[in-house]
């Protein structure tokens, strides 16, 4: 098993107590569960039209999850960066097809979760719960709320602009098609925003 003294064990702790206090003892039943994986660029770790059994937590790299249409234009759904949460949550719940697959856009490592035993360890603790339930509130609905606000409400500029306020660090580190695509625009017009900032 591996140890609480881990650094990525205690980067994904530390994740957990930023939504809520956890303890020592509550987190320690997660350990068993937890598998080091290394992710290598273009990986996939989950495929469209799999069921999603398991949950990762990145250490160190980017993942993406992506769709592709049936003319091959591939639709940026979400970046996972370092200290974050990554997978195929609606399949997870459902134990149905991924609408989606996720892939690593560099190489990295990642902590891995059978969810389903995941989710029974922290029905057990109270404050494992309230964890669960504050990262589900800000992820699911808070943000893609704010999501689904910035691509009614903001032009092509503003939702970039919104794109550098949470991720200040990715237009170095992936592809620009990439981000143009999770944005909605073409990479000729990110482009030019970028040239016109």
């Amino acid at each position: 098993m591996i140890s609480f003294d881990h650094p990525q064990i205690q980067l994904f702790y530390q994740y957990l107590n930023g939504y809520a206090p956890v303890s020592q003892a509550s987190f320690e039943k997660l350990l068993p569960l937890i598998k080091i994986r290394s992710v290598q660029k273009n990986e996939s770790i989950v495929f469209r039209g799999q069921t999603a059994k398991s949950i990762f937590f990145v250490c160190q790299g980017i993942l993406i999850s992506q769709w592709m249409d049936d003319e091959a234009n591939v639709f940026v759904k979400n970046f996972f960066v370092e200290g974050h949460l990554a997978g195929s949550t609606v399949s997870m719940l459902t134990s149905s097809p991924s609408g989606f697959g996720i892939e690593a856009v560099e190489d990295g490592t990642v902590l891995e979760m059978n969810y389903h035993r995941y989710k029974e360890v922290i029905y057990k603790h109270e404050d494992l719960k309230n964890y669960y339930i504050a990262n589900l509130e800000q992820n699911w609905i808070i943000e893609n709320e704010r999501r689904q606000i910035s691509f009614a409400a903001e032009n092509a500029t503003e939702r970039y602009l919104s794109f550098l306020n949470k991720y200040p660090n990715l237009p170095q580190r992936v592809p620009q098609w990439l981000i143009a695509s999770y944005l909605g625009i073409t990479p000729t017009q990110l482009s030019r925003i970028r040239k016109d900032l």
